[in-house]
């Protein structure tokens, strides 16, 4: 069998999807937008699903997760047709296009395989420009089409929420209706809205703007560059972004405060500033829930661990986890907070979750940056918009509310720049919106100075490896809010009249009372510093709360007492309603301060948790020995059950407890 023409003289656009001659497939025949048709992967020719003898799923028109090759590439084996497991891009993408095409053709009031939609006439064709949200247009149609759409994809519960993540972090495929207030759930169109160019691959392959559009949204919506890292060319390039406000790296000024002098420019390299960061997650990173085991256990944290031959005594030591460095942790954020796959942005679709960084402050300087992707948004419709409250927080600190809510965190809102503790609002500085950059600078004096009668100690942890999943974790017991800590809470007064003679008494009782209020220990010339866009905000909070864990009258053994090497503060950021934010804990930042970069603190976070492992296995070690028992090799422990594993408890001698 051979072709009514010679596909060796077709003249093809530069996508390879639509040829001057109009010739396609084995019998010659143009090619219908409406109608399924298959690109082979070596001559690259079109043939309609019709023509080949293949089963192939018509169910939606548009689709590139499949190989084919067309019998003449192939001659000895004939026709090979196979589809392949879709990835996020690929979902959203088609999943999109079906729909642009669909509402197309509703509007012009078009059929299947009508004349309108042959490629002869696609110059024709009005613009196909339509958006659509996750949850009104998307959600359902992948959900309806999933088998056709998702091939070899398994169906998790959450399916709709990584594809969000998806089209809201991949900007070179997704254009956002408002790129100001660009979230997951904005509306969505293709950055190509030209429907003939797609083709297999196309949503592996990043998409640029054309001249016109490009300049028309970046005059609407302002835009800020930043400079390609040394290792390109010579010639300077930028990252421009239409999503947000302008911006320009400028040394931060000096304020009244006095708080940080002028500092040289620094080159900003991308692969560290915020917004390269914004960048990478637009290309390869989807996004993911905290870890369902931070709610196994109320009281208990959750840490990775893992077996090591060189600890015969405890058997198992902390894991760190990639990516490595200061990042959000996922083992310690609420489980309705979405943290994306390089753990520096955060979002949620719900009301206020906090997420924390993965190592605390305990004394010095330091100093981080929080850009706002989405934020400061007011009443939408009647609703309340996104928001995101920035600042930090010891780890008693709710997980479940907003950064200030309580007297263990100290925030700052966006929409009216009032400072937060106690969930106490007080007048402070600028608000802050979508587009801008919020620098935290939080100063600790040093222990022996700031803690009286301060003596180092080696942190006591109490701790147990356990089978989760299959993976290997520490169970930690976690320090909990104390009496009078809580009590430091605002709350509103009942204005409800007490009628009962009881309730009398009782409130003449507490009237009456001269009990002095609680005396909380402070930290002595520590402060917290806020920055906007580089400019000083002045000086929030003044000699914070001390981050040692308080004892009380209902303090019990049960209640931890003693560093366990968590205790400081923690950079900390909580979202509502699809808010949403990005970290960047240095060494380069686009605002550059004094202090030292949190980046900094990784290092010796980590240097101090492997010095407590081996401590943990020095003093186990003389313990056994001086029992004369012998350390139980790690390879005789059972994969298949709860590992039961040695535990310190709080007796006066420090004696292990062997469960």
């Amino acid at each position: 069998m051979s072709m009514s023409y010679d596909p060796n003289k077709l003249t093809w656009n530069e996508t390879h999807t639509i040829n001057e001659e109009h010739q396609y497939c084995y019998c010659g025949e143009d090619r219908n937008l409406t109608e399924v048709s298959v690109q082979c992967c070596q001559c690259l020719n079109w043939f309609h699903a019709k023509c080949i003898k293949a089963s192939i799923d018509k169910t939606i028109p548009i689709f590139t997760n499949y190989r084919f090759i067309c019998k003449f590439c192939n001659e000895l084996e004939g026709e090979n047709f196979k589809r392949s497991q879709a990835g996020w891009k690929e979902i959203g993408g088609c999943a999109i296009a079906n729909l642009m095409l669909q509402q197309h053709m509703a509007d012009h009031q078009a059929l299947k395989g009508d004349s309108r939609y042959l490629s002869k006439n696609y110059k024709k064709l009005p613009p196909f420009n339509y958006y659509f949200n996750k949850n009104d247009h998307l959600r359902p149609f992948v959900d309806k089409n999933w088998s056709s759409l998702c091939t070899e994809r398994s169906r998790t519960a959450t399916w709709w929420a990584t594809l969000g993540s998806c089209l809201y972090s991949t900007k070179d495929l997704f254009v956002a209706k408002d790129e100001h207030c660009r979230s997951a759930s904005s509306n969505f169109c293709l950055v190509d809205p030209n429907l003939w160019n797609i083709r297999p691959g196309h949503f592996g392959t990043s998409h640029s703007r054309n001249q016109s559009r490009l300049h028309k949204e970046s005059t609407k919506n302002n835009t800020r560059t930043v400079n390609e890292s040394e290792t390109q060319d010579d010639s300077s390039q930028s990252i421009v972004h239409a999503s947000s406000s302008k911006r320009q790296i400028t040394p931060l000024p000096s304020t009244e405060q006095g708080m940080t002098p002028p500092a040289p420019p620094m080159q900003s390299n991308p692969k560290n500033t915020v917004i390269a960061l914004i960048e990478a997650n637009s290309s390869n990173t989807e996004f993911g829930q905290s870890g369902e085991q931070n709610n196994l256990r109320h009281g208990f944290k959750y840490l990775p661990c893992q077996s090591d031959v060189f600890f015969p005594y405890m058997q198992y030591r902390n894991s760190e986890l990639p990516p490595y460095g200061v990042r959000l942790s996922k083992e310690d954020a609420s489980l309705s907070v979405w943290i994306s796959g390089d753990q520096l942005t955060t979002t949620t679709e719900y009301g206020f979750s906090m997420a924390r960084a993965n190592c605390p402050v305990k004394e010095g300087n330091w100093f981080y940056e929080v850009f706002i992707d989405r934020g400061g948004e007011g009443k939408i419709d009647g609703k309340d918009g996104a928001h995101v409250r920035v600042g930090w927080a010891r780890r008693e600190g709710n997980r479940n509310s907003s950064v200030g809510s309580d007297a263990y965190s100290y925030g700052f809102r966006d929409l009216t720049g009032h400072k937060v503790h106690q969930s106490r609002l007080s007048r402070y500085g600028e608000p802050f919106k979508t587009g801008d950059v919020i620098g935290l600078y939080i100063s600790l004096p040093p222990l022996n100075k700031g803690v009286p009668d301060y003596k180092p100690k080696c942190p006591k942890r109490h701790r147990i490896p356990i089978l989760f999943k299959g993976d290997t974790i520490f169970e930690y017991k976690d320090f909990k809010p104390t009496n009078k800590m809580n009590d430091l809470l605002e709350l509103p007064e009942k204005k409800k009249t007490k009628n009962f003679w009881w309730q009398q008494k009782q409130e003449e009782a507490k009237n009456s009372s001269t009990q002095p209020p609680p005396i909380i220990p402070k930290l002595p010339g520590s402060k917290i510093i806020v920055y906007k866009n580089g400019v000083c905000q002045g000086v929030a909070f003044e000699d914070l709360y001390s981050f040692f864990p308080m004892v009380d009258e209902r303090t019990n053994e049960e209640n931890l007492t003693e560093d366990d090497g968590s205790l400081g503060y923690y950079p900390a950021v909580s979202m509502f309603r699809g808010g949403t934010c990005t970290l960047n804990f240095g060494p380069y930042f686009r605002y550059p301060p004094q202090p030292d970069p949190e980046a900094e603190r990784y290092m010796e976070y980590i240097a101090e948790d492997v010095l407590y492992d081996i401590i943990d296995e020095i003093e186990l070690w003389d313990w056994m020995i001086s029992k004369k028992k012998r350390p139980r090799p790690a390879t005789d422990v059972s994969d298949s059950e709860i590992i039961k594993k040695i535990k310190l408890d709080d007796t006066d001698e420090g004696t292990p407890n062997i469960q």
